[in-house]
Parts: C-alpha cells; structure tokens; sequence
C-alpha cells in the first residue's frame, strides 16, 4: 500500500528561481527610474507610471536589491562546492591566461576611471538620463519653489510674494473649497481629486497659458518691461523666474540675463507668462 507523500521544497530551486525574477524587477524598476522626472517634479504633478508613482518605484528598487543581495547570498551558499570547484580550475588555468587576465583588469579599471571622470561613452551614460529626468521640467511641471507642494497657502504666499487674500479669492473663484492660510497645497490637492501643479495654477488665476505674440523684441526689453506689455504681474514674473532659480529684478535686460544662462530671450517669457 503506497500513500502520496507531499512533494519536497526545494529551496535551491526557489532561491534560483527568485533571483531571476528578482533580476528582472531589478532592470525595470531601474529603466523606469533612470527617466522618470526628479522628485520634486514627479511629487508637484503626481507623476505615475502603471499605477506607481516615483517613490512606489523607489521603494520597488531598493527593497528588491536588499533581497537580491540576500539571496544571492544564499545562492552561492547552495551552491558553494560547485564554485569552489570552479574558481580553483579557473586559477589553475589563470597561470595560462596571464594576458586574458590583464586585459579584463585593465577593462573594469578603463570603464570606471571613464565613468567616474565623466567622460565618453560611458560618463555619457549619466548625462543621457539627467537629460530625460529634466526633459520633465520642460513640460510646465516645474514647481514655483522646492516642495511647494508642503507648504500652507500663507508661507507659499509669502515666498512667491503672491497676496494671501487674492491666492483665497482665486482659489475660491476657481471652485476649491476649504482654502484657509494654513491649509497645505498637498492637502487642498488631494482633497479635489487634483494635482498640486493643478491647485498652484487655479492660485495664480491662470486657466490657460498666455500665447506670446511673436517679433515682439523682447531681448532688447527688461524683465519689468516685458511683463507690462504681456500683462503679467511683476511679483508673479518674478516668482515665477526665482520658482526655476533664476534671480532678477524689474530691471534686469532679458538679453543679458538669457546670455548668462544659456537659454533665448523668448525661453525667459515663457517663464514670465507661465506658458
């Protein structure tokens, strides 16, 4: 008479297999964090990807390259007499493979003396991805100051110099109830279903983007002058410009001050506008 005895675990099988699926979370994770925007972008306009946001992701990436480590660990420790045969047939062979040796020495150093002075192809690496993070600035999901989306009405108030009772009067007017001085961005966001970008534009009373009508000559213009014939608030242009940490006053030349940064005269009216 025979009786089914339950199946054995086999934990060397379980290990291996985790390892791979833990791998392959690993590099998607990774991809996903390698162009998704900054944190203080992806925080303003709850960026998400599948249903994660960024630090869903993080979390993903972290927790699973702990374990990953941890069970390679294990891994190894199954299959210990395996390697240990491995590496003393591989060191027997290395007095045969002295120029082989060498050369993949002189590989890794090569790669990482390259990747830690920044240099090309593998320093560009890097740069690639700090493009794609920040490409994500460009799209108007920059916030006025770092982690705006923390700050009360009344502190956000007072750093961007926006009056307190016109930022309640806007709120008020574009339907975002329960607007008081203490209330956070994050709270009145999450509150309406919006997102803290989406609060911070009904603050300032801007609905649409100002169209920026073009040959205006704004290079030969100062930061003042602009926002006066676009009808754009100083202290709200200038907030604006500081939101992206760029320093000027009403009289600052928007040629002189795009030269120094890099940038066109027409890229620093799109700052001032909001556009």
């Amino acid at each position: 008479m025979t009786t089914n005895a339950p199946a054995r675990f086999h934990w060397r099988a379980f290990v291996t297999l985790y390892v791979t699926l833990s791998f392959l979370l690993l590099a998607a994770s990774g991809i996903v964090l390698y162009v998704a925007p900054p944190g203080r972008v992806a925080n303003w306009s709850r960026w998400t990807l599948g249903t994660l946001d960024r630090s869903g992701w993080q979390a993903l990436h972290t927790v699973f390259a702990l374990l990953f480590v941890l069970a390679g660990a294990f891994h190894l420790w199954f299959n210990w007499r395996a390697l240990w045969f491995y590496v003393r047939s591989r060191l027997a062979e290395g007095v045969r493979l002295r120029r082989e040796l060498a050369l993949a020495a002189a590989a890794v150093l090569t790669v990482a003396g390259l990747t830690l002075a920044d240099l090309p192809p593998f320093g560009s690496v890097l740069d690639v991805g700090e493009r794609a993070k920040e490409s994500w600035s460009s799209r108007g999901g920059e916030p006025p100051v770092p982690h705006a989306e923390l700050l009360t009405l009344e502190r956000l108030a007072a750093t961007t110099q926006i009056p307190l009772d016109r930022v309640l009067v806007n709120l008020e007017g574009a339907g975002v109830k329960g607007a008081r001085p203490q209330v956070t961005i994050a709270a009145l966001a999450s509150a309406h279903g919006l997102t803290p970008q989406q609060v911070w534009e009904r603050l300032e009373g801007r609905e649409t983007p100002k169209e920026i009508p073009p040959g205006a000559g704004y290079g030969s213009k100062t930061v003042g002058e602009v926002c006066e014939q676009l009808e754009v608030p100083l202290d709200e242009g200038l907030a604006r410009l500081r939101g992206r940490g760029i320093e000027a006053s009403a009289g600052t030349p928007v040629k002189d001050l795009a030269q120094r940064l890099g940038k066109r005269p027409h890229d620093l009216v799109e700052i001032l506008v909001g556009a």
